[in-house]
């Protein structure tokens, strides 16, 4: 098969896209020797990646996401690679291409939250682009023959309320093994929380700070906690627009939350191993890989018992109602007091993580590429 991946948010400056793609490629390199793939690539990544199997070839696709320029020019980029099969990571694919394609969706949460507060557009631009974003998710969902899903709850609620047929879909859990590499070194955790004005004891939070992320509510919780415990609460996140407009709404919180931007893998590596807990508000999730990578360095994890979370995180997380502060408040606190349940959550997460690996992912990926191409798309 000649194979196309669209790689164009290949990065963890792409958050949780960037990071799957970039795994899924690279262990699909290791273990597959038969196949011909294409990867569409930025010219960051383009400059910077290398492939050792020679079946793996770089092509440069610098068209911007969501844009004109991707909906005209990419489809006939595609069709000069002659693909018998195209795997776009995320719902963006243009209309006009009509060959055969797997699509992640990895959740469906634009269309369970919108409004102005989820966009960065002003509301006359917000909803045309919203229709047209609608528009194309429903042909995505019809028109592919393979939809791959990161947990079982998308998979069902794929099924329930956007009516894909259930053997359209295979859910493919990701992995959680970066930090499986590096050592703690006391020096240099010392340096990092010095430069980074990290302050012992605190609780962390990863991820981007969308509306449904539900995190001001994880800053009014914490608030409540320091008439007790003397906490700092640290938030990495990638700077954009929303992290502009959470940090003037919890101004008068700056005391205590830290705003440290993106980080990469080590530095994260030792952001969580020396946290109390990672904390996890999300009202909505696709897939939840903050906590699993908590987990990873021993760090305990108190989440939102919201969407997929219970699923991926199973025995090995606290959870509370993330609408309700005071229970937030409650199941932080109890955790703090608690050096026994955070031994027994430690445990449990070493368990839990078996479940997860990239290399699993890759497999299961190319088996759907597989039936994408030799059985017709079931509508």
């Amino acid at each position: 098969m000649r194979i196309v991946i669209d790689g164009r948010m290949y990065g963890l400056e792409h958050a949780g896209i960037g990071r799957y793609v970039l795994n899924l490629v690279h262990h699909l390199e290791k273990i597959d020797e038969k196949n011909d793939y294409f990867i569409l690539l930025k010219d960051k990544y383009f400059s910077k990646l290398e492939f050792t199997n020679p079946r793996f070839k770089k092509v440069r696709a610098n068209y911007p996401h969501y844009s004109l320029v991707e909906q005209i020019i990419l489809p006939f980029k595609l069709l000069s690679l002659r693909p018998d099969l195209v795997h776009f990571p995320h719902f963006n694919l243009p209309f006009l291409y009509w060959g055969k394609f797997v699509v992640t969706i990895h959740d469906l949460i634009k269309h369970e939250f919108r409004g102005k507060r989820t966009t960065t557009r002003i509301q006359i631009l917000y909803w045309p682009k919203y229709f047209f974003y609608r528009l194309l998710v429903a042909l995505v969902l019809k028109r592919a023959e393979i939809i791959l899903t990161p947990s079982r709850w998308w998979k069902e609620r794929l099924t329930e309320k956007y009516g894909v047929k259930r053997k359209k879909i295979i859910v493919t859990y990701e992995g959680a093994n970066e930090f499986k590499d590096l050592s703690f070194d006391k020096n240099k955790a010392a340096v990092l929380l010095k430069e980074l004005k990290v302050k012992s004891p605190y609780l962390i939070y990863v991820g981007n700070l969308y509306p449904h992320k539900n995190v001001e509510r994880l800053v009014e919780a914490v608030g409540k906690l320091n008439t007790e415990f003397n906490l700092q609460l640290v938030i990495v996140s990638s700077r954009n627009i929303f992290f502009d407009r959470f940090k003037k709404k919890i101004a008068k919180y700056s005391d205590f939350v830290n705003l440290i931007g993106f980080q990469e893998n080590e530095e994260l590596f030792y952001l969580y191993r020396q946290a109390e807990a990672l904390v996890f508000p999300s009202l909505l999730e696709g897939f939840g890989l903050p906590g699993l990578e908590a987990m990873a360095v021993g760090t305990s994890v108190i989440a939102s018992d919201n969407s997929c979370l219970p699923e991926i995180y199973g025995r090995a997380a606290i959870y509370f109602d993330p609408l309700e502060v005071e229970n937030i408040t409650l199941k932080i606190k109890e955790l703090l007091r608690d050096k026994k349940k955070r031994k027994e959550l430690t445990e449990e997460g070493e368990k839990q993580l078996k479940k997860y690996n990239w290399a699993k992912t890759a497999r299961k990926t190319l088996l759907g590429y597989e039936r994408a191409v030799i059985h017709p798309r079931s509508e």
